[in-house]
């Protein structure tokens, strides 16, 4: 039998007038439902609770009569709960839901939705207030969760847009500083004795350091914010192989080490990102040579095993402790060489194990001291693709189309919006005098000159003041007159997914600062070799 409240002495219950069946359903009800029930008196204290109540607030029932609910509600939600009671006190409402926090005697915060009810007698007097209250601890945490996760996804979104901002910023700087730098090194009308050279070699090298580490961060910061493109095919792993070994080779020459390859099998294949894989085998190899003795010896090569292919570095050099193999793989942890001369940012290795995970594959490492180190990453076996009986598929060739005849002399039209870039190709223009160069600005005006005179080549900046350089492109190509012109992005935007576009868009080439000078003279001299 609910018992009335001891605040109102002998006050009737509302209940009393029920029959003894209907009170023993009620108090059935009370027990069994799946919910807090509490009763309290008008001032506030607990007369009756349920075992659900006692429970969600980690408290026996016995414990819990005579409590004010304030005891056991968190001190920030008192006011706000306080405030209801009186509204229903003063007959301003007669019911009231809240989320609210208790605290159980541990310390331990509960959620809970809380619904009270005001009941009157028959005088339409206050008589008592009924609680039932509704766990959602377990809501609130996944909540919390969510939006903790959600914050971090912005936190690292906005951390990867601004090194990408600031890699773009970076770039330009350092495309002026190499740039010259190799004009000063390769320009016939003007040869630099040796020490001159020496000097040129030594920004080249500064400069190809600061770009590396700064490819570095960048490619980090992208695999740890989920956003770095994959593209994952079956590869012939020769050709990858023979990329990266083409690509280190100077290096090793530098460092009087011998480097050498085992051709794999022409019909070996294995599934992979190409970039990214020879990005891998290059890390590896740039370590090997780092990290080696003079006269010492690196050598890489590929096997099909099982189901998998395994690419192997080895090298002669100082070889690792079991205590620096533990911690190999951690971002920033040079292992004790920053104590030495070797450059480095510590996270080449860390990059290449996450790139290698993004794969499907892994690596391992075994190691002796003064003996050597060597590595090998497993990726997934690919059959051999079946070549195509239908021939070669017809595809835009490199230069676009040229059917205006032979001439003399050829124009790149080159929008860019800095002017020390711009007297940099016009620099490197001048080791190709059949070349003229013209300059726009900005997005309108290379339209406006492309229109007015059509070049033979179109050189766009990605990021011009009043459009991008793929804006500028996709309104050339719906002109008759400058649909079929060659265009070749120049841009300190490195991004993949950027360089993908571009090439989804049409651009034949996309070439990144630091401005490499061998490549842009080589591009102009297949495209005027192509023209003729």
């Amino acid at each position: 039998m609910l018992m009335p409240s001891p605040t109102h002495g002998t006050t009737l219950h509302p209940f009393a007038a029920l029959s003894d069946t209907h009170d023993r359903s009620y108090r059935a009800i009370f027990e069994a439902v799946g919910v807090g029930m509490a009763r309290l008196s008008l001032h506030g204290r607990f007369t009756e609770v349920n075992q659900r109540f006692a429970d969600i607030t980690g408290r026996s029932r016995e414990s819990l009569i005579g409590l004010h609910a304030h005891d056991i509600t968190h001190p920030e939600d008192i006011t706000t709960d306080q405030a209801q009671v009186e509204a229903l006190l003063e007959g301003r409402q007669d019911r009231y839901a809240l989320e609210k926090r208790y605290l159980r005697p541990d310390g331990a915060t509960v959620w809970a939705v809380l619904n009270v009810v005001l009941l009157r007698d028959d005088a339409h007097k206050p008589l008592q207030l009924i609680a039932v209250i509704e766990d959602i601890s377990e809501r609130m945490r996944m909540q919390e969760a969510m939006s903790s996760a959600r914050t971090a996804e912005r936190a690292s979104k906005a951390k990867t847009e601004f090194l990408s901002r600031m890699s773009h910023e970076l770039r330009t700087p350092l495309n002026a500083m190499l740039g010259f730098a190799q004009l000063l090194r390769v320009d016939p009308r003007f040869p630099l004795n040796d020490s001159q050279r020496q000097k040129v070699n030594h920004i080249e090298q500064a400069g190809a350091h600061l770009l590396a580490m700064l490819t570095d961060v960048l490619d980090l910061s992208r695999i740890e914010a989920g956003s770095l493109p994959m593209c994952i095919e079956a590869l012939p792993v020769g050709p990858v192989v023979d990329e990266a070994v083409a690509l280190i080779g100077h290096q090793a020459a530098a460092a009087q080490l011998q480097l050498s390859h085992v051709l794999p099998p022409p019909d070996l294949y294995t599934r992979a990102d190409q970039v990214r894989l020879r990005q891998v085998l290059v890390n590896l190899l740039t370590n090997a040579i780092k990290y080696n003795k003079s006269g010492g010896r690196v050598m890489i090569e590929a096997m099909a095993v099982q189901h998998s292919v395994v690419f192997t570095v080895t090298d002669t050099g100082k070889g690792m402790s079991q205590t620096q193999l533990d911690h190999l793989f951690e971002p920033f942890n040079r292992l004790g060489a920053e104590r030495t001369s070797v450059e480095g940012t510590g996270i080449g290795l860390v990059i290449v194990k996450r790139l290698v995970d993004l794969m499907q594959g892994r690596i391992e490492v075994s190691s002796s001291p003064c003996v050597g180190t060597s590595f090998r990453v497993w990726l997934p076996l690919a059959q051999t693709p079946e070549e195509s009986t239908n021939g070669p598929e017809s595809t835009r060739s490199a230069f676009g189309c040229f059917d205006d005849g032979t001439r003399q002399h050829l124009t790149v039209l080159y929008a860019e919006d800095n002017m020390v870039n711009v007297e940099l190709v016009r620099q490197v223009m001048r080791m190709r005098p059949q070349w003229h160069m013209e300059v726009a600005r900005c997005g309108q005006e290379a339209i406006a000159m492309a229109l007015s005179s059509p070049p033979d080549l179109l050189l766009l900046d990605m990021h011009l003041g009043d459009m991008s350089g793929l804006d500028v492109s996709d309104t050339l190509n719906h002109q008759p007159s400058t649909a079929g012109i060659p265009r070749v992005a120049l841009s300190a935007d490195v991004m993949p997914d950027q360089i993908r576009e571009a090439r989804d868009r049409g651009f034949v080439d996309y070439l990144t600062k630091p401005l490499d000078v061998a490549r842009l003279l080589k591009l102009l001299d297949r495209c005027a070799s192509s023209q003729g």
